[in-house]
């Protein structure tokens, strides 16, 4: 992603992230504090009651039956009293922090779908990419992950039932091939020249595949009999490597190891079909769903939604990138075109930040060495 459209994606998604987080943040703040505030109140109530019983207690110790049956009468008020004076502090409180955990429920969510926003648009410099699909009870779990520089690393769920090829099991035949993969030979009853003995692979459904910068890894079965095919390539077709892998209850075989096999494997058209599988595997990726996962340096940050956090990280990776992005804007030569942005734009977004944090970023961004 060009540097222009990476800071657009910052300015805007990134920052409502960071907002909505702060905004919970302080919701939970307020929900401690209610918390405390009830507690000191009912020890007050507890205290204030205790003390007018001491009193009420004094007078039962006189010998007036008046006084002792005036002392009997206002101990039940007293009780009365006090615990419909507890009831009513503790419904108020309770309404007040049901409000607030629906708004903090509110304010992560909206948060989640600003990271899920970000983070969908790839606006990282990505040192590898994997897609994975696997096959569970006839429905594919498809999932996308990044690692990136600055040690962010983030996943995807992906829509596997909205797509041409995943929505159901699926086999090499629905891509126009059919294959035949040498795995055993048998000899004729009526001479000795053996004969190979092939699968062929578009009987097979695809159980799993991972792909990365072209590589593959697909596993394919064969429903009844248990037969199993595994297909490793290094990710290039012309001049690449192809590993392919049988077993089934008898034979446990590795083609590409063995000479007398190889000569009749259709190397040319495993490839193709391979490429064809991970085109489809990369297509499947812009399919996403919902974010399953984001650490950085292996800590878990999704569940706690620290923005600022990922925030101050993207600045780590992307600050250079981004200031000499806003030199070019100062001088009206940014140099890129489709994400069109301005300095106003940017010190606008700046302020849902608020406070230091928001003098932080502008000085990082360098906004605060332009004009």
């Amino acid at each position: 992603m060009q540097a222009a459209s990476s800071l657009k994606q910052t300015v805007t998604h990134l920052f409502d992230a960071v907002r909505f987080a702060d905004h919970a943040s302080e919701l939970e703040e307020s929900v401690r504090s209610t918390e405390g505030d009830l507690e000191a109140a009912l020890n007050k109530l507890e205290a204030q009651t205790e003390e007018v019983s001491n009193l009420l207690a004094a007078m039962r110790v006189e010998h007036e039956d008046v006084l002792k049956e005036l002392s009997r009468q206002v101990d039940g008020f007293l009780a009365t009293a006090k615990e419909q004076a507890k009831g009513k502090l503790q419904k108020s409180a309770r309404q007040q922090l049901e409000d607030y955990r629906r708004a903090i429920s509110s304010e992560k969510d909206k948060a989640l779908k600003s990271l899920e926003a970000y983070f969908a648009a790839e606006p990282l410099p990505i040192l590898e990419h994997v897609i994975q699909v696997r096959l569970k009870e006839g429905v594919y779990e498809a999932s996308s992950s990044y690692e990136c520089e600055g040690g962010i690393k983030y996943e995807f769920r992906l829509a596997a039932h909205n797509s041409q090829i995943f929505h159901q099991p699926f086999s090499l035949s629905e891509l126009g091939y059919d294959l035949r993969i040498p795995v055993r030979f048998s000899r004729a009853l009526l001479s000795k020249t053996r004969t190979p003995g092939f699968e062929r692979l578009d009987q097979y459904v695809l159980s799993d595949a991972e792909t990365s910068a072209g590589r593959l890894r697909a596993n394919f079965e064969k429903a009844g009999n248990g037969a199993r095919m595994k297909v490793v390539t290094s990710g290039n077709q012309e001049d690449g490597f192809v590993s392919i892998e049988y077993s089934d209850q008898l034979q446990a075989v590795s083609v590409m190891n063995d000479p007398s096999l190889v000569a009749y494997v259709e190397m040319d058209s495993i490839k193709k079909a391979a490429t064809a599988l991970v085109t489809e595997l990369n297509e499947l990726s812009k399919k996403k769903v919902a974010l399953l996962r984001l650490t950085i340096n292996g800590e878990q940050t999704l569940i706690d939604a620290s923005c600022r956090e990922v925030l101050l990280r993207v600045l780590d990776v992307m600050g250079t990138s981004y200031r000499d992005l806003i030199k070019n804007m100062a001088t009206g030569n940014s140099g890129e075109k489709g994400d069109e942005m301005d300095l106003d734009y940017i010190r606008e977004r700046l302020k849902v930040l608020g406070g230091d944090l928001s003098k932080s970023v502008s000085q990082a961004l360098g906004l605060t060495a332009v004009t």
